[in-house]
């Protein structure tokens, strides 16, 4: 099992990435949400001149946020101060798009991007078509320093959907969830492997990697502990605006929210239409907003992360692990030092 972490993308918390990097961890992720956090680039590239070992990655960068031929840049940048080590994750927008009042990037227009992407990170020319004006473009000058096209940059799909779980099997490299539970997981690995066999990548493994909201318990706390709920409160909130932004069909409700989901929903509906999107993602995954306090609960909790004494957590990653997981990656809260610290000493150097 691989093992990761992941930051807001603060442009100066080059630092917390190389504790990660001193504690053991195999790689850092860093959240792409232009009108939240700092540029993500930047941020990695920033991490990566302190930094010698830990692999860096988007988690994820969405296309139309930037040109295709933005993003190959962009990333192809960052390799050249860290060759070898960096990973492209890719998504079709929750935040990125949805703090603008848009709605994610549809499968089709992802499969054009993602495209052009590979190509010219594979050094190739390619015919990118900008809103009707097909057009020849090539990375030009890949040998002069200014951006490393020699080391292989992997690209990781985030996709949660049948469709998007297909191409990612058919086309990418490795494959990116969320909060995922065995059930999501098993479904998840059936989708992609059978995708890779039909495309003819029958030796070609496509891994899952999941970037996981994280609680661990001190011997004898439950999960309704003030500490926990108000570590957790960011993913609370996350998983409701998820919840009633998001189709129902892609991220159903759990029983056991069902009421609390309701009355969030109710609360949104009294939001101003003109200004929803910009009072609803204040504070994503940073901190719990006070008008959202009332649903830190640990029902909320338990559904949305991964709760328990060190024992515990362990036990959960290895059935993951067990059914194809291979990259298992926490998000850091109010606490972030001392929860990779706390990770790496409980978690990681017990595994």
């Amino acid at each position: 099992m691989e093992f990761g972490v992941t930051f807001p993308s603060r442009i100066g918390d080059y630092h917390l990435v190389e504790l990660a990097e001193q504690c053991g961890f195999d790689q850092a992720w860093f959240f792409d949400s232009q009108m939240i956090y700092s540029d993500v680039y930047a941020t990695m590239a920033l991490a990566a001149k302190e930094t010698s070992r830990i692999k860096l990655g988007t988690g994820v960068a969405v296309p139309t946020t930037r040109m295709a031929a933005v993003i190959a840049h962009s990333i192809a940048t960052v390799a050249q101060l860290a060759p070898n080590r960096v990973e492209l994750g890719l998504g079709n927008g929750n935040t990125a798009r949805l703090t603008m009042g848009l709605r994610p990037v549809p499968l089709g227009t992802m499969k054009k991007e993602i495209r052009t992407i590979q190509a010219l990170l594979n050094g190739e020319e390619v015919v990118h078509d900008f809103d009707g004006n097909p057009q020849l473009i090539k990375l030009l000058h890949p040998n002069s320093g200014f951006v490393n096209l020699k080391h292989h940059i992997p690209l990781t799909l985030s996709a949660f959907g049948e469709k998007t779980l297909q191409f990612c099997g058919s086309e990418c490299d490795s494959h990116l969830s969320w909060n995922t539970s065995l059930e999501m997981l098993k479904y998840n690995r059936s989708i992609i492997n059978n995708a890779a066999k039909n495309a003819g990548r029958s030796g070609k493994i496509v891994p899952t990697k999941a970037i996981i909201p994280l609680a661990i318990l001190k011997k004898g706390e439950k999960a309704n502990s003030e500490r926990v709920l108000k570590s957790l409160g960011p993913f609370i909130t996350n998983l409701l605006h998820v919840l009633c932004e998001w189709d129902d069909k892609l991220l159903p409700d759990s029983p056991a929210i069902k009421d609390y989901v309701s009355k969030y929903r109710a609360y949104e509906n009294t939001l101003d239409p003109q200004r929803r999107h910009l009072l609803l993602h204040e504070g994503h995954l940073l901190y719990t907003r006070k008008d959202e306090s009332e649903y830190l609960v640990e029902e909320i909790a338990q559904v949305a992360a991964m709760i328990g004494e060190p024992d515990e957590i362990i036990e959960k990653i290895k059935i993951l692990e067990a059914n194809g997981l291979s990259h298992f990656a926490f998000q850091v809260t109010d606490a972030p030092a001392d929860q990779i610290k706390i990770f790496a000493e409980q978690i990681i150097n017990r595994y």
